[in-house]
């Protein structure tokens, strides 16, 4: 009995071996592929091509259930820091999170384009159902202000967003569905913090290279759930699709549901990698042994 365990448990690791291989292999014959035919007749696109655009509205969506001292902070440096006019914050809090409350309120009373959203449910529902009443808010406000947001970027409490990251949203958006930019760990851990630094390996392997090669293959990016920015055509097909409510509160993966639902419908998806030339415009590049300048400097 324990040799056949043994057998099926050798096999089992030889077959996800081999898939993971045939991912590696794709990969670096894509990489090579485009180094050589594809690079050589075009160039990388620079940060002039960001500025060229003219500002569209965008909504930024922020969930919040007890993030008190980390979501005023949050806003602070993404409203002082961001290369973009054009934008409104929409953040989640619960009702009975009135710490939370209080640390959006006073982001609200420092800048005017940030709105809180109170959910009609204590908390902690899941992240669906907050951004559902976040995003009915946002539709109020549309009407309210008269205006139409053009993207709908989901973001996280604890996110560092790049300065140049809504620039390179108003430029995608325009002809893409679902638009996700990669998602690196911020900050580095001891070796021995092992939960931490899986975490980081598996965003590593996950958007430096699985999500690149699904995109290739069949067209198909999943949402991140941060770092994602969705076209009003997007919005529409899912309120549609479910009476009114865009996310689905049954799924504890309601992002990668969305990029399913979306890619079934025909919509385009995108993994952008996107780095600026000039240093100074990627505050969160990383400098290192080993790390090439693009992608040490990218937008994420």
């Amino acid at each position: 009995g324990l040799r056949i365990f043994t057998f099926l448990i050798a096999f089992t690791l030889l077959f996800l071996g081999i898939e993971d291989l045939i991912i590696d292999l794709i990969y670096w014959i894509r990489w090579v592929w485009r180094r050589c035919f594809i690079y050589t007749r075009h160039h990388y696109a620079d940060e002039q091509l960001l500025f060229s655009k003219k500002e569209k509205p965008l909504a930024i969506m922020v969930p919040a259930w007890k993030e008190v001292g980390v979501i005023a902070q949050m806003v602070n440096t993404a409203a002082t820091e961001l290369d973009y006019e054009n934008y409104q914050f929409f953040i989640g809090t619960y009702p009975n999170d009135p710490e939370t409350q209080s640390d959006v309120k006073e982001a609200c009373s420092h800048f005017e384009n940030v709105h809180q959203v109170i959910c009609a449910l204590p908390g902690p529902t899941n992240k669906a159902d907050c951004l559902n009443n976040i995003l009915a808010a946002v539709l109020a406000f549309e009407k309210a202000a008269a205006v139409k947001f053009s993207g709908f970027i989901l973001h996280d409490a604890e996110d560092v967003i790049s300065p140049l990251e809504l620039r390179l949203f108003n430029l995608m958006i325009e002809r893409n569905d679902l638009v996700q930019i990669p998602v690196y760990p911020y900050l580095r851990r001891n070796w021995w913090s092992f939960t931490a630094n899986h975490y980081a390996d598996e965003f590593a392997e996950w958007h430096g290279k699985e999500v690149v090669i699904r995109e290739a293959l069949a067209g198909l990016v999943p949402s991140a759930g941060v770092g994602t920015c969705f076209s009003r055509r997007a919005l529409t097909l899912l309120l549609d699709e479910g009476d009114g409510i865009a996310f689905s509160t049954q799924s504890l993966t309601e992002d990668y549901d969305i990029g399913i639902r979306l890619r079934q419908a025909g919509m385009r998806e995108i993994f952008v990698h996107y780095s600026p030339r000039d240093p100074s415009l990627a505050p969160l590049r990383e400098r290192r042994f080993g790390v090439q300048r693009r992608a040490g400097q990218v937008i994420c």
